[in-house]
């Protein structure tokens, strides 16, 4: 580092991330301030979310859509920030949205959110500086001092808004993790969430033929019980039912699937019972014939000559799948579940609880929602409440 590149200037407040919670925050307060952010430009995760059309809220959010160690941790910032305040905040800036199937709410494109989220933040005394790697951050009896590839930064406050290791494409960040141990702040394991979970080898060759098929089910992880669209992939499965399951599994836990919700395939057998026809002609009714055949393969026979008990076997398969996944896919996760202990953050204002100055918000933090919109709104809410809490804050 040379000389040039350092400053005594004293920003207000740095933020570090310029994602959707930093500069979300960025824009819920007038002081002056300075967003530093690894990446060439910012927002890219808001970006890419919901194939470039971004899911950014939904009209139903409630602390019930998001999983964290401390359960009611989310109450407070989801009370003080609700979908409809940041859809006010579109309509005053005339960015066009819509609302699709379960409260979804989407852009009409997600480069209006990401000029929309940018243009607020400099409106309210923000610089941002694109490039610039954040390598340590350590406290001083001013405030902090922020070590960068581009220089020393000194600010009286710090946001913590560098998000997650997932979405790999995008380059992920772990930086929080070391923040969390410099600042020895208590860490929840982190592990990808809203992801494909992958198959063993021995049943990704018995479904390798149903890749690119997909249907209705009701997908089981720890007491959760997710119904809605499944995708079988060459790695193993995916979809929505199963990318909101996989918030709740953890490594070695089995996940059982009803392939069949809303029916009884033993009642649907029964009724063809004297028939010629096969188990899998007549589950094919119901579902992809592809997946009616691997799912009864071992007993796949007309109907006029099995037993009760095969039916019955048959039936378990199609209702009670129980498989333990390989893993889950990080590379395609879309988020990151776990982060700093939310036990040590003021709920309110996002505030460490002992070290004065310091915030912490986003993905950041041991707080992850489901599919939906939930995460988006989530980085809204947790960065509107530390943008008014630093707002109170001397200049």
């Amino acid at each position: 580092m040379n000389e040039e590149q350092s400053t005594t200037h004293i920003y207000h407040t740095v933020i570090i991330g310029a994602g959707a919670s930093g500069l979300f925050c960025a824009g819920s307060f007038d002081a002056p301030k300075l967003v530093l952010e690894a990446q060439s430009s910012a927002a890219q995760k808001v970006f890419f979310s919901g194939g470039k059309k971004c899911n950014f809220t939904n009209k139903f959010v409630s602390a019930a859509d998001y999983d964290c160690t401390q359960k009611h941790f989310c109450k407070n910032a989801l009370a003080a920030f609700k979908p409809k305040n940041f859809t006010d905040l579109l309509d005053e800036a005339l960015v066009p949205y819509e609302e699709r199937e379960d409260g979804k709410l989407f852009g009409k494109s997600s480069s209006d959110i990401v000029d929309f989220l940018e243009t607020r933040a400099k409106a309210h005394h923000t610089e941002i500086k694109l490039h610039t790697r954040v390598v340590s951050v350590q406290k001083t009896p001013l405030g902090f001092t922020l070590d960068t590839n581009n220089g020393i930064f000194q600010a009286k406050n710090v946001v913590l808004a560098s998000g997650g290791p997932s979405f790999r494409i995008l380059s992920g960040s772990t930086f929080g993790r070391e923040v969390a141990r410099e600042m020895h702040l208590p860490f929840i394991p982190q592990r990808p969430a809203l992801c494909e979970l992958e198959m063993t080898a021995t049943l990704r060759k018995r479904f390798t033929e149903l890749a690119g098929s997909s249907l209705t089910a009701a997908v089981q992880v720890e007491g959760k019980t997710i119904t809605h669209s499944l995708l079988f992939t060459h790695r193993g499965i995916s979809g929505p039912a199963v990318l909101s399951a996989s918030l709740y599994w953890h490594k070695g836990q089995t996940v059982t699937i009803d392939f069949l919700p809303q029916e009884s395939a033993e009642e649907l057998w029964r009724a063809h019972k004297n028939s010629t026809r096969t188990l899998s002609s007549v589950l094919s009714e119901k579902m992809p014939v592809k997946i009616a055949r691997a799912l009864v393969a071992d007993w796949d026979q007309p109907l006029a000559n099995i037993s009760n008990e095969h039916l019955k076997a048959a039936a378990q398969q199609v209702h009670a799948f129980t498989f333990i996944p390989a893993g889950a896919n990080r590379e395609a996760a879309e988020v990151t579940a776990g982060g700093i202990d939310t036990r040590c953050i003021n709920p309110s204002t996002f505030e460490v609880k002992n070290i004065a100055g310091l915030y912490i918000i986003g993905e950041v933090l041991d707080v992850t929602g489901r599919l939906g919109g939930f995460n988006l709104h989530w980085a809204w809410a947790s960065g509107f409440c530390a943008g008014q809490a630093l707002g109170k804050k001397p200049a």
